[in-house]
C-alpha cells in the first residue's frame, strides 16, 4: 500500500455521519481516522450482520462497507442501508469484485465501487462526491415537496374557482310563454365564457352571452370581474347596443393598457309584442328558428370587438326581429363552430345549423342534448375550447 500524508482538505458538507463496516480492523480504522480528520462523524462495525439493528439507533449520510465480509457480505448491506434510507449513500470496497457484482450493487443504488488497496486520495475524493450526491438529493426532494404543495394549493384554489363559476351559470328559465336553457362546458373547469338570463316579471326576457378572449385562470379572472357589471346593465333595462357601449367603456376604464378583448351578444325578447332586439360585438351569429317560414336565419354581430376601441353608443348598432310561436333563439360560444373533425376540418356554422335542424321540433333540453351528442360524434377529440350554450323557446 502506498505511503499516506493527511493533508488539509474542505470537506464536501459541513460534518457527516458515516459508517464504516469491515471485518480487516486495520482497514476500519485506517478509513475512520481518515474520516474523522475531514471533521465528519465516524462509527465503525466489524460484521455487515450488525449493519440493521445499528440504523435503528443512528441515521448516515454514508456507508462505506466492504463487498466481502465473513457473514453478511457488502450486497446484503447495502440492501439493509437502501431498504432503511434511499437517500443514504453507500461506497463499496472490493478486493476482487466482478462485473455482473457491480452491475449488481449500481442498481442497488450504490454510489461507486472502490478496489483495494485503497488510494486515500480517491478515497477522499469519492466520499465528499458521495456526500455532494446525497446533498442535491435532499435539496430536489425538498424542492419536489415545495412543488408538490404548490400544486395542492392550486388545485384547491382551482377547484374554488370551479365551484364560483359554476355559481355563475344562470339557472333555467320556465314561463308559460318561453323557455330558456343553458349549457356551460369550461375546457378546464374554469372559463372565460359568462352568461344571464334575466326576467323582469313583466314582458321582457334578456339574454346576454360574453366570451373572453383567451382560457383558463385569466380569462376567468377578467369574467368574475365584469359579470356583475354586466347584470347591473342588464337590470336597468338598457338597450341591448348601450349595454354593450356600457361594457366596452368597462373594460377601457378598468384594465387600460392591458389589451383585454371580449365578445358579446346581447338580446332582449318582449313577450308583449313579440320582437327580439339584439346588439353582438365580434361574436357567432345567432342562430334564429322561424317556425312559421320553416327556415333558419343568422342574427349577424353588428359591432366591433369589445376592448378594441371606444367608441360613442351612437356607434353601436341593434337590430329587431319579429319571432313568433314555436321559434326557437340559440346563442353560443365559438368553441362550438370551432370543433374539428379527425381531419382537422372545422364544424362550422351550417354544419351546426344541420344538427340543430334534426331536432328543432322537440323540447329545449332535447334540442341541447341532441346538438352536443352530433357535435361530439363530428369531433374526434376533446373541444379546445370553452363552451357555452342559451337556447330559448318560445310557446
Amino acid at each position: 500500500m502506498r505511503q499516506f500524508s493527511v493533508k488539509e482538505y474542505e470537506p464536501a458538507e459541513p460534518m457527516a455521519n458515516i459508517l464504516v463496516v469491515d471485518d480487516e480492523k486495520s482497514i476500519t480504522y485506517l478509513l475512520s481516522e481518515v474520516l474523522r480528520k475531514d471533521g465528519h462523524a465516524v462509527r465503525t462495525l466489524s460484521d455487515g450482520e450488525l449493519v440493521g439493528e445499528d440504523l435503528k439507533k443512528h441515521n448516515y449520510d454514508l456507508v462505506v462497507t466492504d463487498l466481502h465480509m465473513k457473514k453478511v457480505g457488502g450486497i446484503d448491506v447495502l440492501r439493509t442501508v437502501k431498504q432503511d434510507d434511499e437517500k443514504t449513500e453507500v461506497l463499496i470496497l472490493t478486493g476482487h469484485g466482478t462485473i455482473s457484482t457491480a452491475v449488481q450493487a449500481m442498481k442497488l443504488g450504490a454510489f461507486e465501487f472502490l478496489t483495494k488497496p485503497i488510494d486515500m486520495e480517491e478515497f477522499r475524493l469519492k466520499v465528499n462526491k458521495a456526500l455532494e450526491r446525497r446533498s442535491l438529493k435532499i435539496k430536489i426532494e425538498i424542492q419536489q415537496q415545495e412543488i408538490r404543495n404548490q400544486q395542492e394549493m392550486i388545485r384547491k384554489d382551482l377547484q374554488l374557482a370551479e365551484h364560483v363559476q359554476k355559481s355563475l351559470v344562470p339557472p333555467q328559465l320556465s314561463l308559460p310563454d318561453i323557455t330558456v336553457r343553458v349549457k356551460h362546458m369550461p375546457m378546464i373547469g374554469v372559463g372565460g365564457d359568462f352568461a344571464d338570463v334575466y326576467y323582469d316579471g313583466r314582458d321582457s326576457v334578456y339574454l346576454t352571452l360574453v366570451d373572453v378572449t383567451g382560457h383558463g385562470i385569466t380569462a376567468a379572472l377578467l369574467v368574475n370581474r365584469i359579470c356583475s357589471e354586466i347584470r347591473n346593465l342588464v337590470r336597468e333595462q338598457r338597450q341591448p347596443s348601450s349595454i354593450l357601449c356600457s361594457v366596452n367603456d368597462f373594460i377601457f376604464e378598468a384594465f387600460e393598457g392591458m389589451a383585454m378583448f371580449l365578445t358579446m351578444f346581447c338580446g332582449v325578447i318582449n313577450l308583449a309584442d313579440r320582437t327580439f332586439t339584439y346588439a353582438g360585438s365580434a361574436h357567432p351569429a345567432v342562430v334564429h328558428w322561424q317556425s312559421e317560414h320553416g327556415k333558419f336565419a343568422k342574427l349577424e354581430s353588428q359591432n366591433i370587438i369589445i376592448g378594441y376601441e371606444k367608441r360613442d353608443e351612437s356607434r353601436f348598432a341593434q337590430d329587431v326581429v319579429k319571432v313568433g310561436a314555436n321559434d326557437k333563439i340559440l346563442m353560443y360560444t365559438d368553441g362550438i363552430i370551432e370543433a374539428e373533425d379527425k381531419n382537422g376540418t372545422q364544424l362550422g356554422i351550417n354544419r351546426f345549423i344541420n344538427f340543430f335542424k334534426t331536432s328543432v321540433d322537440e323540447s329545449t333540453d332535447e334540442i341541447i342534448d341532441s346538438i352536443l351528442n352530433d357535435i361530439h360524434s363530428f369531433n374526434s377529440k376533446p373541444i379546445n375550447d370553452d363552451v357555452y350554450l342559451i337556447l330559448a323557446g318560445l310557446t
